[in-house]
């Protein structure tokens, strides 16, 4: 079973425009909503996948009501904690020419310590045995600073396997639990480390220190230059690149939870690392082709995938000391 928290979910809003000029009127050509936020995005990628998921987190308002009626309508099963403040609202505008996109993040709701303490027990009333659980996305106001640290801990005690998908403090403080899995893009780890990370050894080596520390999984993002997997157990250490095919990109919007959501989809499956780090790239890629937060499409994932191509790489032994 794979289950996903998403503790500040939005209601995203897509504006689609011709241009977007300022201290003008712009006048909407197209506008969507979808259910948002990154546990949520990895549910409906999993979802379109052909796959099934449970999302948890918090739900508050009219917004909360239209974000879980959303989720059904996509056939994505969801078990929130009600929360008294509303959940936020996005917006993301997308201009044509010239191509660009802008995401406006609201602040969100404040969860008190009451409704902090009903998720966690909402979370122990689940079966977590042997499941993935991906924890990711900002904090609400209100929930404690370690909260992540707070859910690995407690989903891996009851046999789960965590996988963080988080930026700064938030990734910092979910490491001191030893997730399973990280899925951090370059700027991510640079602020969780605060350091500078400027050549693809520099990044190896960053991820190399990380499973050390603990974490199975290492997945760094690289955007449109395919992912950094370094993955093992023992003196059995893997450390693979991918790369994935040119496309003409629509939105970026979804295309790293989309990459959760296929190597999580396939690893949940028993598939190799290698296998899940290709269909992964392919997933994010997809997504960037659909207009939107509309995340990837089985077809084009299909399609994309046999033209992700896989690198291996060598760690140095002084990457490993």
């Amino acid at each position: 079973m794979i289950y996903t928290i998403t503790l500040n979910p939005a209601l995203d809003h897509y504006l689609e425009v011709k241009s977007l000029d300022m201290d003008d009127a712009n006048r909407v050509r197209a506008e969507s909503l979808y259910a948002g936020g990154k546990g949520i995005d990895v549910s409906r990628a999993i979802r379109h996948l052909g796959g099934d998921s449970m999302a948890l987190g918090f739900i508050g308002g009219h917004n909360g009501r239209i974000l879980v009626d959303l989720l059904k309508r996509e056939g994505v099963t969801s078990y929130f904690t009600s929360i008294e403040q509303e959940t936020r609202r996005d917006i993301i505008i997308s201009a044509k020419r010239p191509v660009a996109q802008t995401l406006l993040h609201a602040r969100g709701p404040s969860v008190d310590a009451e409704e902090w303490r009903c998720f966690l027990a909402h979370l122990r009333l689940l079966d977590l045995r042997d499941a993935y659980v991906v924890v990711g996305g900002s904090l609400p106001r209100g929930v404690p600073p370690d909260a992540y640290r707070q859910i690995i801990t407690l989903v891996q005690r009851r046999g789960a396997k965590a996988i963080l998908d988080a930026d700064g403090p938030c990734l910092r403080a979910g490491l001191k639990a030893r997730p399973f899995a990280i899925k951090p893009n370059v700027h991510e780890l640079q602020r969780a480390l605060r350091r500078p990370l400027r050549t693809d050894a520099e990044i190896l080596r960053a991820a190399a220190t990380l499973h050390r520390a603990g974490v199975e999984i290492v997945i760094i993002s690289l955007g449109r230059r395919g992912l950094l997997v370094v993955s093992g157990r023992g003196s059995r250490l893997l450390a693979l690149r991918t790369i994935p095919p040119t496309v003409t990109v629509r939105s970026r919007v979804g295309a790293g939870d989309s990459t959760v959501a296929g190597f999580i989809f396939r690893l949940a499956r028993g598939k190799e690392i290698e296998d899940c780090a290709r269909f992964a790239t392919a997933c994010g890629t997809a997504a960037t082709l659909a207009p939107g937060n509309q995340l990837c499409r089985l077809s084009d994932v299909q399609r994309l995938l046999p033209r992700v191509s896989i690198k291996p790489l060598t760690i140095q032994k002084n990457c490993q000391d």
